[in-house]
């Protein structure tokens, strides 16, 4: 029987424990964590730049459409401002009063005996919306003070076709001190003021508002 004697054995040992050495390990493992903090930082980097370069990006187009924002705003406002007025306007022209008709009414009732001197409308606006006309004038003939009656009922009967609430009454019905020629005979007169009062037709309604109620 052979005998053999390992006399190597206190190198082998001597290696291994070089080979398990606890500050060795300690080493290696600093490496390998300076290693991943270091790709980890190079990615946290990487992620910065391109969030800074994307903000750098949205903001020079912030400020190439700040003007034009402005600018567009501006011709908001603008426009917003020319609507306003288009709409006052129209509504102001829907609702206008035409007087040729009232005119018309009230020459139409007018005897070849009274002259009118003055006359004055208005649409009353600030009264409720009540129209209202002051007319001046001269009743001459025998019976001044009946031609003048006779032409302030005619005018509210022909105002009262075409309009509701009609009233037509005397100011003030005074007998004139000098008498006037008529074809070259003097005859008796009198001054006269009538307020005509009335309120205008209703505003006809929309055929689309009219479909909508009748349904």
């Amino acid at each position: 029987m052979a005998l053999r004697v390992n006399l190597y054995h206190e190198v082998l040992r001597a290696k291994r424990r070089e080979r398990y050495d606890p500050l060795k390990l300690s080493f290696i493992g600093l490496i390998v964590v300076g290693a991943m903090m270091l790709v980890y930082y190079g990615f946290q980097l990487k992620r910065s730049s391109d969030a800074r370069s994307a903000f750098e990006a949205q903001k020079a187009e912030f400020d190439r459409l700040s003007p034009l924002v402005k600018a567009a705003t501006e011709k908001e406002a603008e426009l917003t401002k020319q609507i306003t007025q288009a709409e006052r306007l129209t509504g102001r022209m829907e609702k206008r009063f035409y007087w040729a008709p009232v005119l018309e009414s009230i020459l139409a009732a007018v005897p070849p005996n009274v002259q009118l001197t003055k006359l004055s409308c208005d649409t009353g606006r600030e009264k409720g919306g009540i129209c209202q006309v002051n007319m001046e004038g001269i009743a001459v003939g025998e019976e001044p003070r009946a031609a003048a009656e006779e032409m302030r009922k005619a005018i509210g009967d022909r105002i009262g076709a075409s309009y509701t609430g009609v009233s037509a009454t005397f100011r003030n019905l005074d007998d004139n001190t000098e008498r006037v020629k008529v074809n070259g005979k003097p005859m008796a007169s009198v001054i006269f003021t009538i307020n005509v009062a009335f309120k205008p037709q209703p505003e006809p309604v929309p055929v689309q508002k009219r479909i909508a109620q009748s349904r």
